[in-house]
């Protein structure tokens, strides 16, 4: 049991952890060259290396959180995630009151997903538990769900009766459909299989529940598309506007700080649903090529698109309904 519910743990935590590079702000001129500097590495581990390395070197308190944060964001997404804890929390050490909380939260997750147990459990009950107040924040919302997850390795009955309160609590919906598929894997919770696949039958997890998903961290992340998925089907099915953020990649891509020669919109185990990702997206005019990928005895299939040079790639991409990871080399 331990097992697995220490796999359902590393993929519930990464669904809300593995944030594109591409979606910052604008960065200062000097981070810009470190991280493009540090992305001439070979493998992710020695650009976060190099770009810890270059961080200590910078003086002002305000842009090393911003480079702390990034790589962090970056260490995340190879799997680096005991160093994105440590880097979540150096950040926050060094960051005023205002965004303290964020990124300590953002540590707490780091931890859990690199099953670091002690230092996530000091961290929820003695700075970020104290610091949940009502109204809930959103922080809050995410520290109250982690923390159940958290208690899910020792406490695991009082764990699901809350989560049960919390799936039917409209302050926790961003979080409903992960909440779900925690009681049906953890505990076969048919009601909650049921609830899954009724209300939230375009998500990652009622995939899992259908078994057309596999348990992977990187395969919600490529697959998930904007937040139709979370939505539920009674719900508001119009498009929101990407606003700010597009407009925040466009600019980055447009003056070329990431030049991605691809983008993975995809990542299965099946080879059959790569190639019906790929159809699709070569139906709307992208070109896709499907990589197949030996992991020890498995196979998997990435499915990749390739950039065409006009910088708006990533903005095409979620315009469609699709997530997309850039590929460096």
């Amino acid at each position: 049991m331990e097992l697995k519910i220490k796999k359902i743990l590393f993929f519930l935590f990464s669904l809300f952890f593995l944030h594109s590079l591409t979606a910052q702000d604008s960065l200062p001129q000097n981070i810009q060259k470190i991280i493009k500097n540090g992305f001439t590495k070979k493998t992710p581990r020695e650009v976060s290396s190099f770009i810890e390395a270059e961080i200590k070197k910078i003086s002002s308190n305000a842009e090393k959180i911003i480079a702390l944060s990034v790589l962090a964001d970056y260490e995340e997404r190879f799997d680096l995630f005991s160093r994105a804890g440590k880097h979540y929390l150096e950040a926050a050490e060094l960051s005023p009151e205002a965004g303290k909380k964020t990124l300590l939260t953002k540590a707490l997750g780091a931890f859990l997903l690199a099953d670091n147990i002690t230092d996530a459990s000091e961290l929820c009950s003695s700075r970020l538990l104290p610091s949940v107040n009502e109204p809930f924040s959103k922080d809050d919302i995410k520290i109250l769900t982690f923390f159940e997850w958290l208690k899910l390795k020792s406490e695991e009955d009082a764990a699901l009766t809350n989560i049960k309160k919390y799936v039917v609590d409209s302050r926790f919906k961003e979080f409903h459909p992960a909440l779900l598929l925690s009681l049906w894997w953890v505990d076969g919770d048919k009601k909650a299989e049921n609830t899954l696949l009724k209300k939230f039958p375009n998500s990652i997890e009622a995939g899992v529940v259908r078994g057309d998903t596999i348990l992977s961290p990187k395969t919600f992340w490529y697959l998930m598309p904007r937040n139709i998925a979370l939505k539920e089907t009674d719900a508001e099915d119009e498009d929101k506007p990407i606003g700010k953020t597009q407009g925040t990649v466009q600019s980055q891509e447009s003056q070329g700080n990431f030049s991605a020669k691809f983008y993975q919109t995809g990542f299965f185990k099946k080879e059959n649903f790569a190639k019906g990702l790929s159809d699709e997206l070569k139906k709307k005019g992208f070109t896709v090529l499907i990589k197949k990928e030996e992991r020890g005895d498995e196979t998997f299939f990435s499915v990749l698109v390739k950039d065409d040079g006009k910088g708006d790639m990533v903005i095409r991409l979620k315009s469609e309904g699709y997530e997309a990871v850039p590929i460096f080399d």
